[in-house]
């Protein structure tokens, strides 16, 4: 182990030699005014290395404290099934006079290279005033498309903004004592409209695994098939209504047949043009749902038709120190309302300060509603250990939590992929 050390802090000390000898020497605040335009470039699942490498007249700034111009970018789903996207460009120090805001949006047919070329393009147009005002009005330069005439602006969609999807896949895996299979395929079809949003989704899943030990075999068989149909109706900038439909059949929760269907409402304290940077809502649902078991449940029910309604309350930000979702759903059966549950989510991503992060994503739910839980007469160990069976638990959770702390230079323009692989 003090030979494995030794090595390290030779390896250590001659890199550190190395980057003095070829890097230049100098302090922060001796950084010219006329030098490229610094910014932050703040985008969670962006292309960044692209970016990096065809955004010119910018130098990238590991921390935001340190840069003039503030590059945010936040996303949510269009009516296409692509996204709209919502570039910020917040400035810092003698550059906080300028601000804007610009929206695009991509299609599912889009590539991911015709994807990060288009932000990049708004990135560019974004940026110019802040160039300009750095004096690097030179270095721009300016083109445009005037082969065709602007076309009317009510465009003819053949489709009338309906988009479709099918999928299918499967997978295989296997050694000696045991292999596993999985077969999944869904469907979709959407159509979103400034007063509407219809939405119809389905999915067949079927997975068997087979173990070998002993000269035993032992087979499990997983089956779900799910459908979900959802009508939103937008009655003014913060109110909107719907209807909600769904219809399962699942092996693992005891379901021969579950379909329900409920009537929604939702009111945000913001304007819904808002929602990319923020949200806060009450939403209610209520009605029937009826259920075919595949065995008598706890409560010696083999079908039965029941009545639920739920509350959600929750927020979304979006803003330059971080983002945050949170959210608290309560629900029970209104035939008896000792069958409740009562859920927490929470995602959190916040700039502490310079150079320091901490996350939070979780869920904890109190349950006392698993109407459809299997008497225990029909359950057995091997279901648990291999999860073929839903067993009855008073809470579920699941939470992670972490801090990232990352000190040194604060510029990280360069890119170098090699040996990535």
């Amino acid at each position: 182990m003090p030979k494995i050390l030794l090595v390290f802090i030779i390896l250590f000390q001659f890199n550190l030699l190395y980057s003095q000898k070829d890097s230049p020497k100098f302090s922060e605040s001796s950084i010219k005014q006329d030098e490229n335009l610094k910014i932050f470039y703040d985008c969670q699942y962006c292309d960044v290395t692209f970016i990096k490498q065809n955004l010119g007249q910018v130098e990238f700034m590991r921390d935001r404290k340190f840069a003039e111009v503030h590059v945010l970018i936040t996303s949510q789903r269009n009516g296409s099934g692509g996204d709209q996207f919502m570039i910020q460009f917040i400035g810092i120090g003698k550059m906080s006079k300028f601000s804007d805001t610009l929206k695009y949006s991509t299609d599912p047919t889009m590539t991911n290279d015709e994807t990060r070329r288009l932000q990049l393009k708004y990135i560019e147009l974004g940026l110019m005033r802040f160039l300009l005002e750095k004096g690097l009005g030179d270095e721009i330069n300016l083109s445009f498309n005037s082969s065709k005439q602007e076309e009317a602006i009510d465009v003819k969609d053949p489709w009338k903004n309906w988009v479709f999807r099918l999928s299918a896949n499967g997978w295989f895996n296997g050694q000696e004592t045991s292999n596993n299979s999985n077969m999944n395929g869904s469907f979709s079809a959407r159509r979103v409209t400034e007063k509407n949003k219809f939405n119809l989704w389905s999915n067949l899943s079927q997975n068997r695994s087979k173990y070998s030990f002993g000269g035993e075999e032992i087979i499990t068989f997983q089956q779900n098939m799910n459908l979900y149909m959802s009508d939103v109706f937008s009655l003014n900038k913060h109110l909107s209504t719907g209807i909600f439909s769904d219809v399962q059949n699942s092996i693992y929760s005891n379901y021969n047949l579950s379909t329900g269907i409920r009537a929604a409402i939702e009111y945000d304290l913001f304007p819904y043009s808002e929602s990319a940077t923020k949200q806060a809502v009450v939403y209610y649902t209520i009605g029937p749902r009826y259920n075919d078991y595949i065995d008598t449940t706890l409560y010696n029910k083999s079908t039965e038709l029941v009545f639920e309604h739920s509350i959600l309350v929750g927020t979304s930000i979006n803003q330059k120190w971080g983002n945050v979702r949170a959210s608290v759903k309560y629900q029970n059966y209104l035939n008896d309302f000792e069958l409740n549950s009562i859920s927490f989510d929470l995602n959190l991503n916040v700039r502490i300060f310079k150079g320091f992060s901490w996350q939070i994503n979780g869920r904890y739910s109190i349950q006392h509603n698993q109407i459809n839980i299997v008497k225990p007469s029909g359950q057995s160990e091997i279901d648990l250990l291999l999860s073929q069976k839903q067993f009855k638990s008073g809470f579920n959770y699941w939470f992670s939590t972490g801090i990232s702390y990352s000190f040194g230079s604060i510029y990280n323009t360069v890119v170098n992929p090699r040996l990535d692989f």
